[in-house]
């Protein structure tokens, strides 16, 4: 599918040449849960205000992203200079945070503007990834990207378990369960070893098939 750029980014691409100080900028604003601020770069040389945002200039590399006309979840690598030991340091930290927290993904926005028209809100193209698998060396910090995939998700959302809790938390205001103990296996026989069977958050009487969607 031909991509879709703004009448100011046809005129840039059809001079013959583009002058002195106009050229396509990649920007990486990059959102990690537990940091108070985006990480923004730049592949420019300078400082790059785009948006109301200061970029700064920092190296990094793309793999090649293209288009399919085959419905597979677009993946792709992006590495950024770890040799500062400033990405480690972030994942460090976001690490920590989903310790605290539970899981929650990064996100990458990899934006193509012109040096000549950073006045213009929207991007030329803009692609947004969530990340996979990070990994570090001595020089870079490695990313796997890719979308989410719709398919991965559990549908219906919601099944009627027949010996099988639906209750995650254990003690919490659903369960009710207040005694002593302190673990529960989430089955209809341990609940019922607790006294706590009216609270059960399965369903017993849904028939003989274990699962019922």
């Amino acid at each position: 599918m031909p991509l879709e750029i703004s009448s100011a980014a046809i005129q840039e691409k059809n001079k013959l040449a583009g002058g002195s100080g106009k050229y396509w900028i990649i920007l990486l604003d990059i959102d990690v849960p537990g940091l108070e601020d985006n990480i923004r770069v730049t592949s420019d040389n300078d400082e790059t205000v785009w948006n109301g945002n200061t970029y700064v200039p920092f190296p990094f590399e793309i793999d090649e992203i293209s288009d399919t006309s085959k419905g597979e979840v677009p993946r792709v690598d992006i590495k950024v200079s770890n040799i500062t030991r400033a990405m480690e340091g972030y994942l460090q930290e976001y690490d920590h945070y989903t310790k605290l927290n539970g899981y929650s993904p990064i996100e990458l926005t990899i934006s193509v503007v012109h040096s000549a028209h950073l006045d213009l809100p929207v991007p030329e193209t803009e692609y947004v990834f969530h990340l996979k698998q990070p990994k570090t060396n001595a020089k870079w910090a490695t990313f796997t990207l890719g979308a989410n995939n719709p398919f991965s998700k559990r549908f219906p959302l919601n099944r009627l378990l027949k010996n099988r809790c639906r209750y995650k938390q254990f003690r919490n205001w659903r369960c009710g369960y207040a005694g002593a103990e302190t673990t529960c296996d989430r089955t209809l026989a341990r609940c019922r070893e607790l006294g706590n069977s009216e609270r059960f958050g399965g369903f017993p009487g849904v028939g003989n098939s274990p699962v019922i969607v």
